[in-house]
């Protein structure tokens, strides 16, 4: 990632742009959420002092699972952030500029441009209606009414038994809890939706 390493102390920084090409091997070393990606990105220095302004352009797709399916998913990003540094003591970011050591005078940005990235990513991840993984949307399909067949089977169960329920062979102890009045306010309405 030394690629990404800026020398604050250099002499003509102020208004020299870094450009950058993010690929595979940046969002692997990166390991967070983003699997793949094509990204051009440009690091504009705008001025140079006491106070560094960098403005960074992003533009390229980014891989990252569908959260509905987890397959695939290519996103189209563009973003233009901007960044603030000056030299210190010691390294701080505290959200408005980022305190880079003296002593070092370099500026890494690799984390920087990986969280614009993944600032720019929408909130949820999903593929257009039609366009998940099949088999996966199959599966999901089967346990959601699996699970919602078996929830109706235990609340008509629960409910017949409920007269019976102080004088259940288990003695009380290992007897089922009675349902959340609130679930049941959510059922009720969830049918009247199906309707």
């Amino acid at each position: 990632m030394d690629t990404y390493k800026i020398d604050l102390l250099s002499s003509g920084l102020g208004g020299k742009t870094f450009e950058y090409e993010v690929g595979d091997d940046f969002f692997a070393g990166m390991e967070g959420l983003i699997q793949r990606g094509n990204i051009h990105t440009a690091v504009v220095c705008l001025s140079a002092g006491s106070v560094y302004k960098f403005q960074i352009h992003s533009v390229g797709t980014v891989i990252v699972p569908c959260d509905r399916c987890l397959s695939d998913l290519e996103l189209r990003i563009e973003t233009t952030d901007n960044l603030d540094v000056k030299l210190g003591d010691e390294y701080a970011d505290d959200g408005d500029c980022v305190v880079v050591p003296e002593t070092e005078g370099y500026l890494d940005l690799a984390q920087f441009i990986y969280e614009f990235i993944v600032l720019s990513m929408p909130i949820a991840c999903c593929h257009e209606p039609g366009k998940c993984d099949d088999a996966m949307m199959q599966e999901l399909s089967r346990h959601q009414s699996t699970r919602s067949g078996g929830e109706d089977g235990e609340n008509e169960d629960s409910e017949d038994n409920d007269a019976d329920s102080d004088t259940s062979e288990s003695g009380g102890e290992d007897s089922v809890e009675p349902a959340d009045s609130r679930w049941a306010a959510l059922k009720d309405l969830k049918n009247k939706l199906k309707s």
